[in-house]
C-alpha cells in the first residue's frame, strides 16, 4: 500500500529560466553576468550541499560589485520571483492527494533557491521536506532518499517518487521506490493512476 508521494520541486512543481535570472541579477547588482554564471558553475555542488551559504553567496557578489550597501537579497527576489512559474495544476493535485497520502519534497537546491521556494509558499504543500542544502546530501545519493522515507515513516515499497531527471528516478527505483519520470501533468496523472492501481 502506498503511504507517501515524494516530489522533486524544480522542473516538476516549478519552472525557472535561471539563465535569464542570472543576467538580470547581474545587471541590477552591478556585476558581470559571466561572473554570476561562473560562480554558480564553480560553486554549485557547495551551494546544493549547503557548504556555501546564502550569506556567503551575497557577500561574494557584494565584494565583486564594490557596493556593500546594495541589498542583494531583495534584488535576487525581485528579479527571480516574476520569472518563476509554479505548476499550479500539479500543486493543486498534491493538495487533493494529501487526504490519502503524506506528500513530501525531496529536492536538490541552493540556499538562494530555497528563499524563492519560501517566498512562493511552496513548502505549505508538503507534510515534510528534505532539502539538500539543509542536510548536506543530494540526489542521487541513496542516503538522501532514505531521509525522505524516514520523514514519511514509510518503507521503499510504500513510496512513489517523482522527478524530471532520469538518473534520480533510476536511483529511487534501485531502492525499490516506485517512481515516475515527470514530463507533463497529463502523463504524470496517468502514471500515478497505474502505480496506485497496481
Amino acid at each position: 500500500m502506498i503511504k507517501t508521494i515524494i516530489f522533486d520541486i524544480g522542473g516538476v512543481l516549478t519552472f525557472t529560466n535561471f539563465e535569464t535570472i542570472y543576467n538580470d541579477f547581474a545587471e541590477k547588482a552591478g556585476v558581470s553576468s559571466e561572473l554570476v554564471v561562473k560562480y554558480h558553475r564553480t560553486h554549485m555542488d557547495k551551494l546544493l550541499l549547503g557548504t556555501t551559504s546564502l550569506e556567503q553567496f551575497f557577500a561574494d557578489m557584494s565584494a565583486e560589485s564594490g557596493k556593500s550597501e546594495v541589498d542583494l537579497r531583495q534584488i535576487w527576489l525581485g528579479v527571480s520571483l516574476p520569472r518563476r512559474k509554479a505548476n499550479q495544476e500539479l500543486l493543486d493535485l498534491t493538495a487533493d492527494l494529501r487526504s490519502m497520502y503524506s506528500i513530501g519534497a525531496l529536492t536538490n537546491l541552493s540556499p538562494h533557491r530555497k528563499i524563492l521556494d519560501e517566498a512562493m509558499g511552496l513548502y505549505s504543500y508538503f507534510d515534510y521536506k528534505v532539502l539538500s542544502c539543509d542536510v548536506g546530501l543530494k540526489k542521487p545519493d541513496l542516503r538522501f532518499y532514505n531521509l525522505a522515507l524516514k520523514a514519511a515513516g514509510a518503507e521503499p515499497e510504500e513510496a512513489i517518487f517523482v522527478d524530471d531527471y532520469k538518473g534520480n528516478v533510476d536511483a529511487a527505483e534501485s531502492m525499490g521506490i516506485k517512481s515516475i519520470l515527470y514530463t507533463d501533468n497529463v502523463s504524470f496523472r496517468r502514471d500515478l493512476d497505474i502505480i496506485i492501481a497496481s
